[in-house]
């Protein structure tokens, strides 16, 4: 199969989930409390050791008064989006205004992670930003990491693994079988993720929801722990594994998201708005944007409204319900 039959392909199969997806999450949002109550509690020299020492002296600053955490009124979901993704004079531009948008201080201190260096323009691609705030950050040696969508480049991976997380990685469509991947402490399954258990016979993978596979892995291997960082990278599938994620609750054990969000340029303005909108829910639950960028290398004209603009947006938050507590003193 061709790379544009391919897309094509996907992009029937979203259309017609992304419909069921929507019920979903209208029903999901009123569950509201499950996201508010969870049930649980880029140097290649770094290693899990530094990054611990790191991270204890960030929570030893906030803790002396030498970095000041509080959150600015501005984190508060503002309804100015929501009044404009209602707005019946929405524009393309505007559109691509509330992906593109982020409050990087809603996160003093963010690295990124992985990445690979691309041509024409020159930069890096792939890499993830994860926020370093003590109160939000993946504790080094003792954090837990579900990475979709790798496609032969494992470099977030390896870099989390390094930074001292278990990683568990997830592609159906790189042909291998399970296994520990090396280097690093990454444990790969050859399983894709969508909104519920099935096998796609069109490209022989198999397909698992977000809450089957952690009830699987917290099982059999990792235990029921919060997941301090899940990176989505799974071509359009998000909006087919989103409202899952939501109405099931398990969006309430992710401190950390990271997801590259994919816009169609062959379907409407009124689809794009209800994937905005299906983002909007989650901050509205309690994600915290604090990073996006748009894929330079992924660009494309929209046929169905005016829009030349890029197609892929990486977005990260963080979960407002799981910030920890820090003690009033430094223990030394």
């Amino acid at each position: 199969m061709s790379l544009p039959q391919f897309f094509s392909f996907k992009r029937t199969n979203v259309l017609i989930k992304t419909v069921v997806g929507i019920i979903v999450i209208i029903s999901g949002l009123v569950l509201v409390a499950a996201i508010r109550s969870p049930s649980l509690e880029s140097n290649d020299e770094l290693t899990s050791t530094t990054w611990e020492q790191m991270f204890q002296s960030a929570t030893n600053a906030v803790l002396l008064g030498n970095v000041n955490f509080k959150r600015p009124d501005c984190l508060i979901p503002s309804t100015d989006w929501d009044a404009l993704l209602d707005s019946e004079t929405l524009t393309g531009p505007q559109l691509v205004e509330y992906f593109m948008w982020t409050n990087h201080s809603s996160c003093k201190l963010s690295h990124d992670f992985g990445g690979v260096m691309m041509d024409n323009p020159s930069g890096l691609a792939g890499q993830k930003a994860v926020c370093i705030d003590p109160e939000v950050a993946p504790k080094p040696g003792d954090c837990l990491v579900y990475s979709f969508g790798i496609n032969d480049d494992w470099s977030f991976d390896e870099k989390m693994a390094r930074y001292g997380c278990q990683v568990y990685a997830f592609d159906p469509s790189m042909d291998m079988d399970h296994h520990d991947h090396s280097p690093g402490n990454v444990h790969f399954y050859n399983w894709g993720l969508g909104s519920r258990d099935e096998y796609d016979h069109h490209f022989n993978w198999t397909i698992h929801s977000l809450s089957s596979i952690y009830k699987k892995l917290s099982s059999s291997r990792h235990g029921r722990r919060i997941i301090d960082y899940l990176k989505i990278d799974v071509e359009y599938s998000e909006w087919i594994a989103l409202p899952d994620m939501i109405a099931s609750g398990m969006l309430a054990n992710v401190r950390q998201l990271s997801m590259e969000v994919h816009l169609d340029k062959l379907l409407s303005l009124e689809q794009h708005v209800a994937w905005a909108k299906l983002l909007r829910s989650i901050e509205k639950l309690g994600m915290i944007r604090f990073d996006s960028e748009y894929n330079p290398w992924y660009r494309g004209n929209f046929t169905q409204f005016p829009l030349s603009a890029p197609l892929g947006y990486e977005i990260a938050w963080y979960n407002g319900n799981l910030t920890r507590v820090l003690l009033s003193s430094v223990v030394s």
